[in-house]
């Protein structure tokens, strides 16, 4: 592992994805239940160490609290399979949002709302229309995409027309962009199993050759990194969820690239 890149990594990652203003006012219930029971707010902490840092572009939008309040919506994220499992689907999270909102290890510097994108990320769809001069590009920890998945989300949430009509929502309220991320971690989209049934093992391999494991994950997310041999990208996300499985204290398994995996 590149103890260099780990600490760049860290540095990004605790700029970009996790910058919080923490509470002193923190209720420790919280952390005796669901998620809070594999990661407390000290080991969130100390996994982020300059989550504070006024650089930051996201200061004071991620936080602990909320990820642990969107987490209850999802009640069998980190609380399905053995404690081992449990730490693993945490660390497999965090290692794809990580790389998701900071890039790859030579980073960049992302709000909530993403990096600028090149389009609108406008299919057209009569389920799920766009809005005029609206734009649906990646916000959130997962930076949820297309007025597909934000019509998708919302309709799970109430909001369709809303998130539809003005995709921004998401990253106004912190608790719902850590929910679009969760959806999008929970939910199968045919023929991609749930990031959430690899991890935790429900899912054990399809006929064409892709095989349980981490890898498979980063191709459910973006399969551009995979099927064309190695590729920093998809080497960087792998190093997160490393250094988040050593934090925790738990093995990384097995398959963790997607290097000769056919991509969805």
């Amino acid at each position: 592992m590149r103890f260099g890149a780990l600490a760049i990594s860290s540095l990004f990652l605790s700029y970009v994805l996790f910058c919080s203003c923490q509470s002193s006012n923190y209720n420790d219930d919280i952390t005796r239940r669901g998620l809070g029971d594999v990661l407390t707010k000290p080991m969130f902490q100390k996994m982020l160490p300059n989550a504070n840092n006024d650089s930051c572009p996201a200061k004071a939008f991620y936080t602990y609290e909320a990820f642990i309040a969107a987490a209850k919506s999802y009640p069998a994220f980190a609380t399905t399979g053995s404690h081992e499992v449990r730490k693993r689907e945490v660390a497999a999270f965090l290692g794809q949002t990580s790389f998701q909102t900071a890039g790859n290890l030579s980073g960049f510097l992302v709000s909530p709302k993403g990096r600028q994108p090149p389009t609108d990320y406008c299919q057209p769809n009569p389920s799920y229309p766009c809005a005029a001069g609206r734009n649906y590009c990646g916000q959130g920890p997962m930076l949820l995409s297309g007025n597909s998945n934000y019509g998708k989300f919302g309709e799970t949430i109430g909001r369709k027309k809303d998130l539809l009509q003005n995709p921004d929502l998401l990253i106004k309220n912190v608790t719902m962009a850590f929910e679009a991320a969760l959806w999008f971690w929970m939910t199968p989209q045919p023929p991609k199993p749930s990031s959430h049934d690899v991890i935790i093992g429900n899912w054990h391999g399809d006929e064409e050759g892709r095989l349980p494991g981490y890898g498979v994950i980063t191709n459910i997310i973006d399969h551009w990194e995979c099927g064309i041999g190695a590729d920093t990208r998809a080497a960087d996300r792998i190093e997160y969820y490393q250094r988040y499985c050593d934090m925790l204290g738990v093995g990384s398994g097995e398959n963790l690239d997607c290097y000769s995996q056919k991509p969805y």
